[in-house]
């Protein structure tokens, strides 16, 4: 009797549990079906409404597409929260095709009226570099712009930042020591120098090593993650460099993912020669085109190291300036 009455009791909470998803389905559509007429007679706050079940699937099928164009309806019209989305639509490329240029203005525009999550977005941008300068001092100043509106996750981008702040003051002292005292040698040799004759040619002030070690390297405006750079830190493991990236985002398609670099930097020649070869490790997928998917599509990145090894041959021109070649393919400029 007791097992009996127990198979009962699950029974009928299974049921109940049924009927409460499918009432709160109901409850959705029914919001959609009144706020619809509502938003095509112009009214912001159920454009907004309407841009968001799209986005989220609530009382409708998810549309992406949809979603930002009732978003941008209810922007026209002065709405903040719909400034917001159309900044994060354009950050992460949902419904429309990414651009930071708009992803930043819509942001601000949305931050200039006090909107904290705007805060804390523009404040990612300025972190990973995202159609901007990588910049840790303005990253922080909207971080803690977010933290005191009250977004309380901001207080981990904080520390988080802070503490590769340190890091790179830290490694950067320690170059620059390591500069000096190449330079103090070379100064003392210059002495020596001058009492004999002839004199020797005159050394290189930095090693090519020494060179690269230098940091902040870039492609365009974009920090490399081959090399030591906003985003990548490197470990003198004689006679080579390890380097690790910081976690990357970008688009494949039908899916965003993020992924992390590890690159090995060797052969160091005095020509200012040197070699590196790298490879990826996705950490996460997310998709972004679920229609593609349900048709069929596959997602091309899977989690986890990548086969692919990207080998570069690189030369060292001057303290600012490198250029590699990829895969004896592509000619890459590096500045810094």
């Amino acid at each position: 009797m007791h097992r009996g009455y127990q198979r009962i009791l699950c029974v009928l909470l299974l049921l109940s549990s049924t009927a409460a998803f499918a009432a709160g389905d109901y409850i959705w559509e029914e919001r959609f079906r009144k706020a619809l007429p509502q938003a095509e007679q112009g009214d912001a706050k159920a454009q907004y409404a309407i841009g968001h079940m799209y986005e989220v699937g609530r009382g409708t099928n998810r549309d992406l597409g949809k979603a930002f164009i009732w978003y941008s309806k209810a922007a026209q019209q002065g709405d903040v929260k719909a400034y917001y989305k159309l900044g994060m639509a354009y950050l992460e490329g949902k419904g429309v095709k990414r651009d930071y240029q708009k992803a930043y203005r819509w942001l601000k525009k949305a931050s200039d009226k006090g909107y904290v999550r705007a805060h804390h977005a523009l404040g990612e941008m300025f972190e990973r570099g995202l159609g901007l300068d990588a910049d840790l001092t303005r990253a922080k100043y909207w971080y803690q712009l977010a933290l005191k509106g009250g977004y309380g996750n901001a207080a981990a981008d904080l520390q988080r930042i802070s503490e590769l702040a340190r890091r790179r003051e830290a490694k950067l002292a320690q170059l620059q020591q390591e500069a000096r005292k190449a330079a103090k040698a070379v100064k003392v040799q210059k002495q020596r120098q001058k009492k004999a004759a002839p004199p020797p040619p005159p050394k290189k002030i930095l090693s090519t090593k020494q060179r690269v070690l230098l940091g902040g390297w870039k492609k365009g405006k974009r920090p490399v993650e081959f090399l030591p750079s906003a985003i990548t830190q490197c470990k003198v493991l004689e006679p080579r460099l390890e380097c690790l990236s910081e976690p990357q985002r970008r688009s494949v398609g039908i899916a965003d993912i993020e992924y992390l670099t590890k690159a090995i930097v060797f052969a160091f020649r005095d020509d200012g020669q040197f070699k590196v070869s790298y490879r990826n490790k996705v950490t996460a997928v997310t998709v972004t085109d679920e229609g593609a998917v349900a048709n069929g599509a596959k997602v091309p990145v899977k989690i986890g190291w990548q086969n692919a090894e990207h080998k570069l041959v690189c030369h060292v021109e001057d303290d600012h300036h490198v250029t590699c070649s990829k895969n004896k393919l592509r000619t890459l400029k590096l500045q810094r």
